[in-house]
């Protein structure tokens, strides 16, 4: 699928709202309004397909009848982050990732799980004046544990497949310090705001590669990472 056609978003599970129905982010609903009908259907990263009752209300959609289902069967629980990538005809490939942001596959038909080994990860909040649209630092305990040292940058990817080539401070000792030319670009592009998380996935530790995902906090929903065509 082609970075500019893939439609996807990311809810940080809060099982006191999610647990019964799963009301779709507003930045999907609002650009894609015509995307989905009646019924949705979920395919987990087991191949497993779950059908999913859709209600309107107002501006909002909402998975009801059959989301209940799967958020058990997933043992879904507070601060589980889900992904949903639009694979066309009312359909979503999802997939999870645990506190640790390791990715959860529920496999044989029988329901057993399994994960795959952690992915190294941080998160960060951005708040002025230290989190700003020009850099953000790295946790010292990370940077030093996971990433050479004397690297000059990293890349970071997001949901869309786009990268992001990303230069790097370093300390003295070579440990990298903050991400800094080019988090500008990335930070406006996104349209990161302070009160956001993101979280970074560290996907390749030789040449630093970074998965980035974003929790959005503005107007109440702290559910919503949007990736389609950029403007």
């Amino acid at each position: 699928m082609a970075a500019e056609n893939v439609k996807s978003f990311f809810i940080a599970i809060d099982p006191a709202r999610h647990r019964d129905q799963l009301i779709l982010p507003r930045q999907f609903t609002n650009r894609y309004p015509d995307l989905l009908g009646s019924c949705v259907i979920l395919r987990d990263l087991g191949g497993r397909l779950w059908h999913i009752e859709v209600i309107r209300s107002e501006d909002r959609i909402i998975l009801t009848t059959g989301w209940s289902d799967f958020f058990s069967h997933h043992s879904l629980m507070f601060g589980y982050m889900v992904i949903f990538e639009y694979r066309g005809a009312s359909t979503f490939l999802t997939s999870i990732l645990d506190h640790s942001a390791c990715e959860i596959h529920m496999g044989d038909p029988g329901g057993s799980s399994s994960t795959s080994q952690p992915l190294p990860s941080f998160q960060i909040t951005m708040s002025a004046p230290r989190f700003c649209h020009r850099c953000i630092f790295v946790p010292g305990t990370f940077a030093s544990t996971n990433l050479p040292r004397f690297v000059n940058d990293v890349q970071i990817h997001d949901a869309a497949g786009r990268v992001w080539q990303i230069g790097v401070d370093s300390r003295a000792n070579g440990v990298v310090r903050r991400f800094a030319r080019g988090w500008a670009e990335f930070y406006t592009t996104k349209n990161i705001r302070p009160g956001d998380t993101c979280v970074f996935s560290l996907i390749n530790g030789d040449v630093p590669a970074f998965n980035v995902f974003k929790v959005a906090v503005g107007g109440g929903e702290q559910t919503c990472y949007v990736d389609s065509d950029v403007d």
